[in-house]
């Protein structure tokens, strides 16, 4: 009962921030300038097998990545365009190991029960070299500040959602041997008001944006997983998912029809 009740939370939170993306005139400026820095990351990114994990439904999966097979891993089945769907928590994930060249995680760090196991699951299907994107909240910022108080007035709506510091990701990422990149920061201010004021706050935010001055609302951060690293402080210890039956979605990632190249450095 108890896993079940979180299971819900973990979707209403997931459904609320997708209606706060769509639906608010802040975050559909928000959802631009990340799937602007998504396609720009991505389209530099070689591979054969994409894994998106929280992307929510206004995001076109086709039009961000060009790589041969696209996977959404989502535990409410929910369809995004472009993509194939796999039913799974991102803490367990159905895919072989090291059979996934890239891996998008859009807010999923920040809904997720267990945030590092979940990343595990990450490091063990990436492929060697393979990449990391990372969609977040900042809460060392004003906007960011702004979810941590909303998760106390608006439990009901925002108490899934459990931002990290990127210092402390960093950490996460340096212990599982992943090389990360500086993180590119967006909505560094929040326009507020309507009509001149808005777009007079907009044109200034993206001025801020395109010169990259830290502190921003929302991030988005590239990491390589390095050649050979295993996870530093678990040698003796496997991780062992478990797997979800999925009758779909095996073959596309377990067996290529291609010849495998290396990835790009």
């Amino acid at each position: 009962m108890g896993k079940q009740t979180t299971s819900q939370a973990r979707l209403s939170t997931k459904d609320h921030l997708a209606e706060w993306y769509e639906k608010t005139e802040v975050g559909r400026r928000l959802h631009h300038q990340i799937t602007r820095e998504l396609g720009n990351q991505l389209e530099r990114l070689f591979g054969y097998h994409t894994l998106f994990l929280g992307v929510p439904p206004t995001v076109s999966v086709e039009e961000l990545a060009h790589s041969q097979t696209k996977l959404m891993a989502t535990p409410d089945g929910a369809q995004v365009d472009g993509a194939q769907t796999v039913i799974a928590f991102d803490e367990s994930l159905p895919f072989d190991t090291e059979s996934i060249d890239t891996v998008v995680v859009f807010h999923g760090f920040e809904v997720c029960e267990e945030p590092h196991q979940a990343l595990r699951e990450v490091h063990r299907v990436l492929v060697p070299n393979g990449n990391l994107i990372i969609v977040g909240f900042n809460p060392e910022s004003v906007f960011g500040l702004g979810w941590l108080i909303n998760r106390f007035v608006f439990p009901s709506k925002w108490r899934g959602l459990k931002l990290e510091r990127i210092p402390k990701l960093l950490d996460w990422l340096s212990l599982l041997n992943f090389q990360a990149a500086k993180p590119r920061h967006k909505l560094i201010m929040r326009p507020v008001g309507r009509g001149r004021l808005f777009r007079w706050m907009a044109r200034f935010d993206d001025w801020l944006v395109d010169h990259q001055v830290p502190m921003g609302g929302a991030f988005v951060l590239h990491a390589r997983k390095q050649v050979g690293a295993g996870i530093k402080g678990l040698h003796r210890q496997k991780v062992r998912p478990k797997l979800v039956p999925i009758p779909v979605s095996r073959p596309a990632v377990g067996a290529e029809t291609h010849p495998r190249n290396e990835p790009t450095k």
